[in-house]
């Protein structure tokens, strides 16, 4: 199996090593480089990433729904208006007049991403985590050409160049162990999960509380995909998930309609809707309890169960919205120090498994 060894470095950042054992053997090669933050915050909060904005510590909500970054006033950062404006889809929701800003320098950990464009969201919440305040949302857009962790058991997120080589085939599987169960990501890059025999397009969402599903999946059968009409209303469900024993009993909050039940107005917006989010989802209950790993070079996710657990409680800090820019294309960030810095010679640390 391959283990994390993590051991706090300066600026914030963890250093990853792995451990290869006889069974699951693989050229170190395998992996290029790998750069790793702590997570902020505590149980009930959604990913928070430690970053700095022109020196300045701030956080920023990690999400899988937005596409880019997006955030509040950061004119006390330095942050420009470059006077572009750009519209986008909130919730389903599309609306006009957006302010892009730039921030004067955007750092995670010591990871420089340069002066990205950051759609100003009107009425973004004003949230802190400790002393650092809450000033935007990052996609994964940003890493498209890496794997990222998320590790909220543990409390770590990472980006990981893995190699394309072909002796690395099964490099994403062996890095998580024994027990992972891996689904392919569709265009939305929502996981394609049999749920009762039946595949299904399943949102992944730390930000949204609760694991969701729509009360006729939750009674429908693989020999016709019906819903079983005799069957009473419940409120929750347990799934048999085809093919991954470890996550098999993922418990479901059950709904009656298409719209999340945590959606809510913080941010103001107007237009017409193109259409409700879909309820099929894994939240934060989810990934409080699973080790997963967004390959999206190969357009796959790992899931391994986690018999860890954060022990601090938090301040249910999450993000529960959905955003698509449909303006100029701003997100594209100015990086600097790639590749990722190579994987830390093994060092005295953590080292039992998941």
């Amino acid at each position: 199996m391959l283990n994390l060894i993590l051991r706090t470095i300066p600026g914030l950042t963890l250093a990853l090593v792995v451990l290869i054992s006889p069974a699951r053997a693989q050229p170190a090669s395998c992996i290029l480089g790998a750069f790793t933050l702590p997570l902020l915050g505590g149980s009930g909060d959604a990913p928070l990433l430690p970053a700095t904005m022109q020196g300045k510590p701030v956080a920023l909500y990690y999400s899988t729904t937005v596409d880019g970054l997006y955030g509040g006033d950061i004119t006390p950062y330095a942050g420009e208006d470059t006077n572009t404006r750009t519209s986008l889809l909130l919730d389903g929701v599309k609306g006009d007049d957006y302010s892009i800003f730039k921030p004067e320098r955007l750092k995670l950990g010591d990871l420089e991403l340069g002066s990205p464009g950051m759609v100003r969201l009107n009425a973004f919440p004003a949230r802190f985590i400790g002393l650092r305040p809450v000033i935007g949302v990052i996609g994964p857009s940003f890493f498209a050409k890496l794997s990222v962790l998320l590790d909220l058991p543990h409390g770590v997120f990472a980006l990981i160049r893995f190699s394309d080589d072909a002796s690395c085939k099964t490099a994403r599987a062996d890095f998580l162990g024994a027990g992972e169960a891996a689904f392919p990501l569709d265009t939305q890059d929502r996981a394609r999960i049999p749920l009762n025999g039946i595949e299904r397009a399943v949102m992944l969402d730390p930000n949204r509380a609760i694991n969701t599903l729509p009360r006729a999946w939750a009674a429908a059968s693989a020999s016709d995909g019906s819903p079983d009409r005799n069957k009473p209303a419940t409120v929750q469900a347990v799934l048999p998930i085809t093919g991954a024993p470890g996550i098999a009993d993922t418990s479901f909050h059950l709904e009656d309609g298409t719209e999340s039940p945590e959606t809510d107005r913080d941010i103001s917006h107007s237009g017409e809707c193109d259409r409700a989010p879909p309820a099929a989802g894994l939240g934060l209950e989810f990934f409080e309890r699973h080790v997963v790993l967004f390959d999206y070079p190969k357009n796959t996710v790992y899931f391994l169960p986690s018999r860890h657990r954060r022990e601090d409680a938090g301040s249910a800090l999450r993000f529960p919205h959905r955003l698509q820019n449909l303006g100029p294309n701003i997100m594209t960030p100015s990086f600097s120090g790639w590749p990722l810095t190579p994987i830390y010679p093994a060092m005295v640390g953590r080292t039992q498994p998941f």
